[in-house]
């Protein structure tokens, strides 16, 4: 493992939960906010290089995420949705083309992770919570807008990393 995308990484997603603890949440979608640490797990697995280094990423973030949760069920369902959706997104990732421009992958990345991230973690914590509340309400009015805001985080944030030298960091790695 390298010690400068690890370290890079665990900036990420300190910065991640730090971000998603002090933004408040959306009143229009029931208190839910972005999910600042997921955004951040994604960008953590475009500087890995293998599967084991992505699992000790998905890892910390399902830890984290479980501690902050406030949704019933929320801390397996949280462990159990950050391992999967880390694995999906870094083999899409690793088999998106070269012709595609970075922008384009993240925004993809972005939005089809936050939706396979949300209905993992809403199958897998309504199993939990027995809540008698439907998924598909749950997915529409919850997981697609937040996708659509992750999106948009995660356009902004490439270009900041973009100005900050994320680029060239990856190419010297």
């Amino acid at each position: 493992m390298n010690v400068k995308k690890m370290t890079l990484s665990a900036i990420l997603i300190a910065v991640g939960y730090i971000l998603h603890q002090i933004v408040p949440g959306i009143p229009f979608l029931g208190g839910m906010k972005m999910d600042f640490l997921l955004v951040m797990m994604f960008f953590s697995i475009f500087l890995m290089d293998n599967y084991r280094e992505v699992l000790a990423v998905a890892l910390v973030c399902g830890i984290i995420s479980a501690l902050t949760t406030t949704f019933p069920g929320g801390q397996i369902a949280n462990l159990v949705d950050k391992v999967i959706t880390g694995s999906i997104v870094f083999i899409v990732y690793k088999n998106m083309g070269q012709r595609i421009p970075r922008l384009m992958k993240v925004s993809i990345i972005a939005l089809f992770g936050t939706i396979v991230s949300g209905a993992i973690f809403l199958s897998v914590g309504l199993a939990i919570s027995g809540a008698p509340i439907s998924f598909m309400d749950l997915f529409i009015g919850i997981v697609l807008p937040t996708s659509v805001l992750n999106t948009v985080l995660s356009v902004f944030m490439e270009k900041i990393m973009e100005r900050a030298g994320y680029m060239k960091v990856l190419s010297e790695v």
